[in-house]
């Protein structure tokens, strides 16, 4: 996580032109980062997140103060926020290793990313804050209790907490967190809105567990957390002119909540290095309990990639570096923040595993009757809002209902811990009694050379003279009895978030949890 405040952008247009002129800055040396924390935690916040924190990236940051000042102008964008793309960067010229490069040198070779992110971001900032009502708070406020933010004049302006819909936490994720990288394995997403607004000024996105290092580190601090009663707090931010305390009031209330659901243990974790300082969390009582490797990986043309987009994408390659994210959690009940108050030392956790197809041996049969049951509440959320714009005008159906609800399972599966695979393609029959499906979707379970893999498929009767709705079975004997999955395209889950399924997929989510409601965490896990 890491949560940024968004300044507010007045203007969403392109940049018109960068200052001609600058200060010379002389030639720095530059040092080496330094080496992980072996050391038990400091007694304080602040200094454990000092010790995080990499010298050569401050001295960086410190030295670029007003060249950061004068681009976060031209993109009207707050400097913290420029900051924050510029040390997320950093690496990618730090630790390549300039020796005798001016500051000014590696700040030029960075500023063309630096002015395109933080355009992107405060252009769709500006929109969000007009839907947010943003305004209504000019001046600063203070939340309360009564969930009302008192103003320095006295008045107040009600706020209201609530579920956010998928649709505008995946506008929140994509375009305004500074990471501009959508979670595809949300699970809950709340936030806080002002009185009137469509759009909330402070958003929480929270996924479930699926790094098995975080739970055996709270296990060895003997705290028993468990993928079914533990949420990671992976996506948080607020808009302009947030309130001074309303993000660690957010939290409070999203504890509530998440508590309904059956979560005993809220994770997140930040990165010291970005300059954070986890003041909400700290205000919310988190505890430190371990470190974590960060990875900074940066394709061919030199943008920021997450660890999770640097999986499929092979031209990404990794700066080297001692970076690592301190994790803190946070009990949801009495029982459980006195169990997370007893930990008093840092586990320092390994690199985790990359997500891959789950494998023939390991794979778990999946019951006919779940599947079937999927595909009624499927059907139940389906709309023209759903459907593929090829099957708009025609009778609502399961046509054109491929793509969201594949898209669907694959989730949910991820939530049990099997990684399916998106496919697109062609669906052929060998009887001519069948009609072909030239463009569809399913999922598969296996790698793609694998000839035992698991085809899913839950809209198959999208084939007129199939009888069956739902197939689940090998692809080997699918093929000998004349059925033909045939895949032009495969997507991991987290790559769905960037197909142009996706925002079909989050009307389908919309409408679900309108009809089901959030189902709760030992369910969904």
């Amino acid at each position: 996580m890491a949560g940024t405040v968004v300044s507010s952008a007045q203007s969403g247009h392109a940049l018109r032109g960068a200052p001609s002129t600058r200060r010379r800055m002389p030639a720095v040396p530059l040092s080496k980062p330094h080496a992980p924390l072996s050391a038990p935690p400091p007694e304080t916040w602040p200094h454990l997140v000092a010790r995080l924190r990499d010298p050569l990236i401050e001295e960086f940051s410190a030295a670029c103060r007003e060249l950061v000042a004068a681009d976060a102008d031209l993109c009207e964008i707050s400097p913290r926020d420029f900051d924050i793309q510029l040390r997320l960067y950093a690496p990618s010229v730090l630790s390549a290793g300039h020796p005798g490069h001016s500051l000014e040198t590696l700040y030029d070779a960075l500023r063309r990313q630096l002015i395109v992110r933080c355009s992107r971001i405060a252009a769709y900032t500006h929109d969000a804050d007009l839907m947010a009502n943003t305004s209504l708070l000019i001046g600063g406020g203070e939340a309360r209790r009564d969930f009302t933010v008192r103003r320095p004049d006295g008045s107040s302006v009600r706020v209201s907490f609530d579920q956010v819909p998928a649709d505008i936490g995946h506008l929140y994720q994509s375009k305004l967190h500074y990471l501009l990288s959508p979670r595809a394995d949300t699970l809950v997403e709340v936030g806080c809105y002002l009185q009137g607004a469509s759009h909330p000024i402070t958003y929480l996105g929270f996924s479930a567990c699926d790094r098995p290092g975080i739970i055996e580190a709270l296990r060895r601090h003997d705290v028993p957390a468990e993928r079914s009663n533990l949420l990671v707090l992976t996506r948080a931010l607020g808009l302009s002119d947030t309130a001074r305390n309303l993000m660690s009031f957010t939290i409070g209330q999203a504890v509530r909540y998440v508590r309904d659901i059956g979560c005993k243990y809220i994770v997140t974790a930040f990165n010291p290095l970005l300059g954070f300082t986890g003041s909400a969390l700290h205000a919310s009582n988190f505890t430190p309990f371990a470190t974590a490797p960060v990875a900074y990986f940066y394709d061919t043309l030199g943008n920021y990639r997450t660890r999770r987009q640097s999986a499929s994408d092979k031209r990404a390659e990794r700066r080297a570096g001692n970076y690592r994210n301190l994790l803190v959690a946070l009990g949801t009940d009495s029982t459980t923040r006195r169990e997370i108050r007893k930990v008093k030392t840092l586990e320092h956790l390994a690199e985790p595993t990359a997500q891959k197809p789950t494998p023939s041996g390991a794979r778990p049969s999946l019951a006919l009757a779940d599947l079937w049951r999927y595909r009624s509440r499927l059907e139940a959320a389906w709309s023209v809002r759903t459907t593929h714009p090829s099957y708009a005008r025609e009778p609502l159906s399961s046509k054109g209902q491929c793509g969201v609800s594949s898209v669907w399972l694959a989730r949910r599966l991820r939530q049990q811990q099997i990684e399916a695979t998106y496919c697109y393609g062609r669906l052929r029959f060998d009887d001519p009694g069948i009609s072909s499906v030239d463009h569809h979707c399913w999922i598969e379970i296996g790698a793609a050379s694998d000839p035992s893999r698991q085809v899913v498929d839950l809209t198959v009767d999208q084939a007129d003279g199939y009888e069956e709705k739902v197939i689940c079975r090998r692809f080997d004997e699918l093929s000998r009895d004349g059925i033909h999955y045939e895949p032009t395209t495969r997507l991991s889950v987290d790559d769905l978030p960037k197909d142009r399924v996706w925002s079909r997929y989050t009307r389908l989510e919309e409408s679900m949890r309108e009809k089901w409601g959030i189902q709760t965490l030992y369910d969904s896990v």
